[in-house]
């Protein structure tokens, strides 16, 4: 039970990292209202995360991040901000390149240590010093 929670809380974590990166990769100036918005994007799709983490699942939850949160990101960026498509899409995909990195080291670690628990609890650890 703890190790679900941990892996809901292994994706909120991955959602602040990859919107973070995304917003700093598509160069925006990091003001008080856009700020605000990002923030704002961040509950959004927290809470889209969870409804269907809620309603489909943890396991169908991971397998369509990309449609509920990749894809909003790139609609964001390109139409709130106002860059262009292909800045908005490499953006995204190149922060998501980034949150690879975190996941092999959690993964080799929970792989020598043969437990779950220790890779969810790596992983939130190596996005802070992976940012």
């Amino acid at each position: 039970m703890i190790t679900t929670y941990l892996e809901v809380i292994q994706f909120g974590f991955s959602l602040l990292f990859g919107v973070a990166l995304s917003v700093c990769y598509a160069g925006i100036e990091l003001t008080r209202k856009n700020n605000f918005a990002i923030g704002c994007s961040c509950v959004v799709f927290l809470l889209v995360q969870f409804s269907c983490w809620w309603l489909l699942g943890l396991d169908l939850t991971s397998k369509l991040y990309p449609l509920i949160t990749h894809l909003p990101l790139i609609l964001f960026l390109t139409i709130y901000f106002k860059r262009a498509w292909l800045v908005s899409s490499v953006s995204v995909l190149s922060a998501y390149l980034c949150c690879q990195v975190p996941r092999w080291i959690s993964i080799a670690v929970g792989t020598i240590s043969s437990s779950e628990l220790v890779e969810y609890i790596c992983y939130i650890i190596a996005v802070f010093l992976t940012y």
